[in-house]
């Protein structure tokens, strides 16, 4: 089975597409309090995707970004960089280490959008292989040569 031009194209537009959509959908259940949600839309773009490994990347992707976006915001609006100096600080024992555990939660956010869309892969995967073992159960092999008897 060869790989057109076409289809590489538009796998490569998916990836880009799912990595938006990824986004959006993130930043959206951002402002919901529960941030274990989270997992869900690297689900929905690795089952955009088709494949394991593309939607592992675009749901890393997608989270990561926005979770960048997201706190570099609040360090400007809210300082909320003293909160986590201070928090690492109980940890490590000295005040300096923040950048440590801004790193620890963006790490945490790419996990996350990596399970979930090895998640969504693998559920688009399994999908792809029952659809086409219901295709050739469809297709009726054909008869042999009986002949046919006579009343």
């Amino acid at each position: 089975m060869d790989i057109t031009f076409e289809d590489k194209y538009r796998e490569k537009r998916i990836f880009r597409l799912s990595i938006y959509l990824c986004m959006i959908i993130t930043f959206i259940l951002t402002f919901i309090e529960i941030w274990q949600l989270i997992i869900i839309p690297g689900i929905i773009v690795g089952i955009l995707n088709k494949d394991m490994k593309r939607g592992a990347t675009s749901g890393a992707l997608g989270i990561l970004i926005v979770w960048i976006i997201y706190t570099i915001v609040l360090m400007v609006m809210k300082n909320i960089y003293t909160l986590l100096d201070q928090f690492a600080g109980l940890i490590f024992g000295s005040l300096g280490y923040g950048w440590l555990i801004l790193i620890v939660i963006w790490l945490l956010g790419a996990l996350f959008g990596a399970l979930g869309g090895s998640i969504g892969g693998g559920i688009a995967i399994l999908w792809n292989t029952k659809n086409k073992k219901n295709k050739n159960k469809d297709i009726k092999k054909p008869a042999k040569n009986k002949k046919l008897k006579e009343n």
